[in-house]
């Protein structure tokens, strides 16, 4: 990262120290990612917006995008799944552990997971957002050219993730479903509306997932856990391409 712009927007009542704690949680992250905030933009509207304009560099042997999986590898998926579940709860209960385990899995940025990966042989790489886990594999799996199969039971979920997922559904989850959801085949056992709202499920600063070869899937979970990305998980494996792009067992 080289710089950024601040993009903030906001209705006028806002108290002043609000929008103070935005913009220094923006620095903080900004600044452990070794960026600089260079100025920004501001405007009035009715409800609170914010986001970075980023430019960065990157070195073209290092450079990975989510076109180059090939057929057996491994993917592996380095933070929980359910942070749009959760939003709301988070809302009305902040304080509560599993809540807080949330929020810092958010403020967590993928810089050190994105460096471990740079020592073992991976061929693609995205990470989880507004897609859910389910948009983002079907687009690595489109732009590769190849299948994806993942195991349901390997997918790390937040403590409550399941009990909310059918109290908190969001636009997100069905806006997700109707646009990827041809790519898709799920298991009949486990077709239900609870696991179809945790995989379509839109991720606030979600984790990467990692195209790996086979043979270092192990080294580099390993390595992950040892650097306390503990929540890292092998969720599944890349085939041939098959009728359908994506298969949930």
């Amino acid at each position: 990262m080289l710089n950024c712009l601040n993009i903030l927007s906001f209705p006028s009542e806002v108290n002043e120290n609000i929008i103070s704690e935005i913009l220094r949680g923006a620095y903080d992250k900004v600044n452990e990612a070794n960026g600089v905030i260079a100025g920004g933009h501001t405007i009035s509207t009715d409800h609170i917006i914010y986001g970075l304009s980023v430019n960065g560099l990157v070195e073209k042997s290092k450079l990975k995008t989510n076109s180059g999986a090939l057929p057996q590898q491994k993917l592996i998926l380095t933070k929980k799944i359910g942070t749009g579940i959760y939003s709301k709860e988070i809302n009305i209960n902040k304080d509560a552990e599993d809540c807080q385990e949330v929020v810092k899995s958010m403020i967590t940025l993928n810089k050190k997971a994105c460096e471990i990966m740079h020592k073992y042989r991976v061929s693609a790489v995205t990470d989880i957002t507004g897609f859910g886990l389910v948009g983002h594999l079907c687009e690595v799996a489109l732009a590769s050219n190849v299948s994806i199969t993942i195991y349901l039971d390997s997918i790390p979920l937040f403590k409550r993730t399941r009990e909310l997922a059918l109290k908190y559904p969001n636009g997100g989850m069905k806006r997700n479903f109707a646009h990827f959801s041809k790519y898709v085949e799920i298991s009949h056992n486990i077709n239900s509306q609870e696991n179809i709202n945790i995989l379509f499920d839109p991720q606030t600063s979600g984790g990467l997932l990692i195209v790996v070869d086979e043979t270092d899937a192990d080294k580099l979970l390993h390595d992950l856990h040892q650097e306390g990305i503990t929540a890292a998980s092998i969720i599944g494996e890349t085939t041939i391409l098959t009728d359908k792009h994506l298969k949930v067992k």
